[in-house]
This record gives structure tokens, C-alpha cells and sequence, in this order.
């Protein structure tokens, strides 16, 4: 499929419809183009222009004999897109990243006048795990370090790293407030007092500790929703990564379904309110299993995290950097890694990756 496209646009641009990753598996000198329009505009201009391959990602039938014409909607292959992630990431930052998932989820709200919103934020899930949903989850690109939060020297939250940068500055909350969202409910594991990334996540809304979404469930069950907005965290896969030595595909399977299972109850919920309202799923990164994958350790790496150091590499080769409030973080591209995975974990998170890095958002809408 690759291999064609690329042949393809070495004779013409390329116009049709495609998967959304699918811009990241192409060669680097592939420009990626929005519509028809601007390119035909280009290549009419009188002045010179450079000749590139073109890829065009909106169909457009008034160019359909301009063009060659190719529609490509089905998802490439993980180990295809994470070959090229690292040249395209450029194209990346011009989809969905998950800086922008607050501004997107306050953007659907205002446009389609829902009058209930909830997010479910899931600590560990990768795109690949989502993708044979009936939802359709659209990836999104976590735009730095794949962790949950990050700290600065003086011990403050990164807004812009994890799960706060998802949520965003202002927060979600306060943006959905903005726009006419008078009442707001958070459920977490972990409370405020004792979690500053709960903190974080829920400043400036009521937050109730829950030892799980069923119970966050039950609580909500029968109130009245309008004009409501519901806020999340459930863990996903990152509790198996961390402080287990094995994992297998069955458990890891097992529990993605369970994830699913309690995105639907809350579906469920939503719309049993009778009020029209759109429930999002996102996550934090996803996970990198060490019995999956091969990896490669890089010499002279002296970092306490596996998949990202934040000093300088002396070489910036396999290391891709990401700006973030606090300075830069140096990602390191697959397979590599700083140090050897300890022993006791079954996953690793942090890096560069398709597996890490491209995460599912979810959108449903009830009672439209």
C-alpha cells in the first residue's frame, strides 16, 4: 500500500482520502497538503516552484482529472508508522495532538451545543490497543515525553506534559464554564490532598475519591446531568507495566477490554440522562512491552529514565528533543533506550514510539 502511493508521487501529487497516520509512514521529502485548491494555485503560479512529491489529504472532485486520485482509509501497520514518526513530525503536530484535545472537546461543545460532557482519562493506552473499536478512535500524538506528568526543579506540575497537558491551560473545566457549563465532577483514585497531580487535574471542581469508575458510576446514576461536566481518571495498562515482570497479551488484552467496557457504561449513562451530550476518551501515552519488542541499549546514556533523558545527548543521533515549559526533554526513537529496563517491570513508557507515542481519542454523542 505504501510502497505504491510513494511510486504514485514520484509521477503526480497524490489526491484522496486517507488514514489519518498515514501521512507519517511516507518518505521525508513528501509534502503533505490539506486541499486541492492551494496546490493547484501553486503549481498555476507563474513564479518557480520546486518539484516534490504532494500528497493531498482532502478529496476535492473539481480536481479529480488534475490529480491522481487514490483513497487509502484503512489503518497502515504499527511497525510501518513508527519507522517514519521520527522524519514526520511535523505532520504529526498539524493533527491532534493532546495539547489541543481541551480546546477540541470546548470547540465540539460550543459548535454542536451539547449540554452534558464527560472524559474518561486513562493512564496507559495505546492507539493499536483501540483499534478494532466500533467507536472509530482517531489518533492522537502525545507532543512530548509519553508520561503521565512531569515536575520542574522546584517540584511544581509541567501544565504541558501528560495528562495537564491534556487537560490543559485554562483547564477544561473552566473552558466548558466559559461557554455555559455552570457545575462540574471529578472522580479519581487519588484525592487532591495527597496527589498533586490530582491536584492538577481537577483545580477548581469538586473531586471524590472512587476506588473505580463503577462506583463513580453509581454516584452519578439517576442525577440530572444537564449542564454538567464529568471528569475522570481510570488506570489502564500502566499498572501492569510497572512493578511486574511478566505480563501477557491475554491480560493486557483483558484489560483494554475492561477499559472499553467502562467507557461504554458510561455511554450508557449519559444517554440514558435523555439530555444531548458527547462523551471523550484519551490517554496519557501508551506502553512498550518488553516481551514484544527488541531493544537496543545506547552507550554512554547516563539517565535515570529508559525511553527519555533530560540532558543533552553528546550525540543526537536515535534522540528526537520536545520543548516543554521546563526545557527540553530528549526522547529516544525506537528501539532504543538509556538503560536497561529493570527487572521488575514488564513495560516501558516515555519515549518515541507508535506504541507510545499515538494514543486513541474517542468522541460519541448521544441524544443528538
Amino acid at each position: 500500500m505504501i510502497k505504491s502511493l510513494q511510486r504514485s508521487l514520484e509521477i503526480a501529487p497524490v489526491m484522496g482520502s486517507f488514514h489519518p497516520l498515514l501521512p507519517l509512514c511516507l518518505m521525508p521529502d513528501v509534502e503533505v497538503v490539506t486541499t486541492a485548491q492551494e496546490v493547484a494555485e501553486q503549481l498555476d503560479d507563474l513564479a518557480r516552484h520546486s518539484k516534490r512529491p504532494i500528497l493531498i489529504t482532502e478529496y476535492d472532485p473539481r480536481y479529480a482529472d488534475r490529480f491522481l486520485v487514490e483513497h487509502l482509509p484503512d489503518c497502515p501497520s504499527g511497525e510501518i508508522v513508527n519507522q517514519m514518526l521520527p522524519y514526520r513530525l511535523a505532520d504529526a503536530r498539524r493533527s491532534l495532538t493532546h495539547k489541543q484535545v481541551a480546546h477540541r472537546i470546548a470547540a465540539d461543545t460550543q459548535k454542536n451545543r451539547y449540554e452534558i460532557v464527560a472524559l474518561m482519562l486513562v493512564d496507559g493506552l495505546s492507539y493499536e490497543d483501540t483499534r478494532g473499536w466500533e467507536e472509530r478512535p482517531f489518533p492522537c500524538f502525545i507532543d512530548g515525553p509519553s508520561i503521565t506528568y512531569a515536575k520542574n526543579a522546584q517540584g511544581n506540575i509541567l501544565p504541558d506534559v501528560g495528562f495537564p497537558g491534556i487537560i490543559g491551560q485554562p483547564s477544561l473545566a473552566r473552558q466548558l464554564m466559559d461557554i455555559g457549563f455552570p457545575h462540574s465532577r471529578g472522580y479519581s483514585y487519588w484525592d487532591r490532598t495527597n496527589n498533586d497531580v490530582s491536584a492538577r487535574l481537577f483545580e477548581g471542581m469538586p473531586l471524590v475519591k472512587v476506588s473505580g469508575i463503577s462506583e463513580a458510576l453509581h454516584i452519578l446514576e439517576g442525577n440530572d446531568l444537564a449542564g454538567l461536566y464529568i471528569q475522570l481518571v481510570r488506570e489502564g495498562t500502566d499498572g501492569m507495566a510497572h512493578r511486574r515482570r511478566e505480563v501477557t497479551d491475554r491480560e493486557i488484552k483483558a484489560t483494554v477490554e475492561a477499559v472499553h467496557d467502562d467507557f461504554r457504561q458510561l455511554v450508557r449513562l449519559v444517554a440514558d440522562g435523555g439530555v444531548k451530550g458527547a462523551i471523550y476518551l484519551t490517554s496519557d501515552h501508551g506502553i512498550l512491552w518488553k516481551n514484544q519488542h527488541q531493544f537496543t541499549l545506547l552507550p554512554d546514556q547516563h539517565t535515570t529514565h529508559t525511553r527519555y533523558t533530560r540532558e543533552r545527548p553528546s550525540s543526537p543521533q536515535h534522540i528526537s528533543p520536545f520543548p516543554t515549559q521546563d526545557g527540553d526533554y530528549y526522547l529516544y526513537q525506537y528501539p532504543y533506550i538509556g538503560r536497561n529496563i529493570r527487572a521488575n517491570d514488564s513495560g516501558v513508557h516515555g519515549g518515541l514510539s507508535y506504541w507510545e507515542s499515538i494514543v486513541p481519542f474517542v468522541h460519541v454523542e448521544v441524544n443528538k
